[in-house]
């Protein structure tokens, strides 16, 4: 699997950078890799960022961490962290920005058996797929390594939210079901394409129906300006 993720943030911290990068759709459109925001400290966050982490107890596992910023942050104060990400790249930045325990493995099916008090899922990873069972089967894997009472904080994004119209007709043309739409998107950097990504997206509403047939319960949600949204998860057990 090609690692343009990874060679792009290693570059990127390195101030290296070959050229610009970007993430391609696969109705061709293209829009700029901001890089800067992967290693952002915490005050220069989203406020919806910052409401996910500040859910944050006990032991985590941060799935998807990237760079290792939300990581690195529950690191810093004192929970007993480990990060996981696909990008062999990324993991060697996350290793050397000091998260001590970086593992490379697939957020669906983490490269672990013990439980953890909190899964930390930001980016909108929590829908890789493109369908509802997709969704089912990731929050059912995901409660194998949860703790009983443990918590899942993610964010998704609906597709029935205030999008530009140019959004709204490409998500018509990617619509699963009802409240249901995936967004194909690839990282190109430097002659190197990555995978071809599916990341699904669930209005509130479809999100809950989802829930209902996991061992998961919706606690909280957060949701914004945009149609971006946070959500607590509490795992039964």
């Amino acid at each position: 699997m090609a690692d343009a993720f990874g060679r792009m943030v290693e570059d990127y911290r390195k101030d290296r950078l070959a050229e610009r990068s970007v993430y391609r759709r696969d109705d061709g459109h293209v829009s700029e890799a901001h890089l800067e925001g992967y290693f952002a400290d915490y005050d220069d966050w989203s406020e919806l960022d910052r409401w996910m982490v500040e859910r944050v107890s006990g032991s985590v596992l941060d799935l998807g961490c990237g760079v290792g910023r939300t990581a690195l942050w529950a690191q810093e104060r004192g929970h007993a962290t480990v990060g996981i990400d696909r990008s062999p790249g990324a993991i060697r930045v996350v290793r050397e920005r000091g998260v001590e325990r970086a593992l490379i493995g697939d957020l669906g099916d983490p490269p672990l058996r013990t439980g953890f008090d909190t899964l930390l899922v930001i980016g909108q990873q929590l829908g890789l797929g493109r369908s509802r069972a997709a969704l089912e089967g990731t929050l059912s894997e995901l409660a194998r390594v949860t703790e009983p009472g443990g918590k899942l904080v993610a964010d998704l994004s609906d597709p029935t939210g205030p999008d530009p119209r140019a959004e709204s007709e490409y998500l018509d043309r990617h619509a699963v079901e009802r409240g249901l739409a995936y967004r194909r998107f690839r990282v190109e950097y430097d002659g190197c394409a990555g995978p071809w990504i599916d990341l699904l997206m669930a209005s509130p509403d479809a999100l809950a129906e989802v829930v209902a047939g996991t061992p998961w319960t919706a606690e909280e949600i957060l949701e914004t300006d945009s149609s971006a949204y946070g959500v607590v998860l509490n795992h039964g057990g």
